[in-house]
Order: structure tokens, then C-alpha cells, then sequence
């Protein structure tokens, strides 16, 4: 029988929150450097424009970042998107309960599951 959601899938919606995480503190960090870069300069003698070039990188890293911070969703994001692909009206219907019902319940067997495993390795 084939599995409604691929362990795969699990591993790497796991992995989405520490994404997020990372791509925030790269934003934050890159953020930073571009204001000490900036202060560090003096305007009046043109000496900003030394880091100009490092400034630059900075500013398409943090675009990036804030792409992916946005872009990326949650695990439970990624958990519903897998489920409700499974989910037909009649299985709705077999339930009983309202689709929102339906994909919590099956987030909340999920993470449930993955809860388990991750306390059984400690």
C-alpha cells in the first residue's frame, strides 16, 4: 500500500521552519553590515562608495532572503498541501466533519507521528 505522504516529504517540511529561521537571520545580519558599511563611510569625502561594491552583495543577499522568507511555507503549511490532494468529497463525506476539520486532523496525526519518532531517538 502506498503511503498518503512520503517520509520524504515529512524530512524536509521539518526542515522548512529552520529555513525560515536562517533566511531571517541572514536578512537581519546582511542588514546590519549594510549600515555599518554606510556609517563607517564619510559622505562629505566620498569614501561611502569604497563600499560600494560590498554594500551591493549585501543588498542582493538580503533580497534573496526575504524572498525565501516569504516564499517558504510552514510544516503544517506543507502538510495540508500534501494531504488535501488526497482528500476527496466522498472521504469528506464518509467522516462527517467540514474539510478544515478533516486536514487538522490529519496535521495534528502527523505531527504526532513525526513527535514520536523525534522523542524516541533522545
Amino acid at each position: 500500500m502506498k503511503p498518503i505522504i512520503s517520509p520524504w516529504l515529512i524530512y524536509f517540511a521539518s526542515r522548512a521552519d529552520s529555513l525560515k529561521i536562517l533566511a531571517g537571520c541572514i536578512l537581519v545580519c546582511c542588514i546590519i553590515a549594510i549600515c555599518i558599511a554606510y556609517m563607517e563611510g564619510d559622505i562629505d569625502y566620498g569614501s561611502v562608495l569604497t563600499h560600494k561594491s560590498f554594500m551591493k552583495k549585501c543588498a542582493i543577499v538580503s533580497v534573496i532572503s526575504a524572498v525565501a522568507l516569504a516564499v517558504t511555507p510552514s510544516a503544517e503549511t506543507i502538510y495540508t498541501m500534501a494531504a488535501v490532494k488526497e482528500i476527496t468529497p466522498d472521504n469528506i463525506q464518509a467522516i462527517g466533519k467540514t474539510g478544515k476539520d478533516v486536514i487538522d486532523y490529519i496535521t495534528d496525526q502527523i505531527d504526532k507521528v513525526v513527535n514520536d519518532k523525534e522523542e524516541n531517538k533522545k
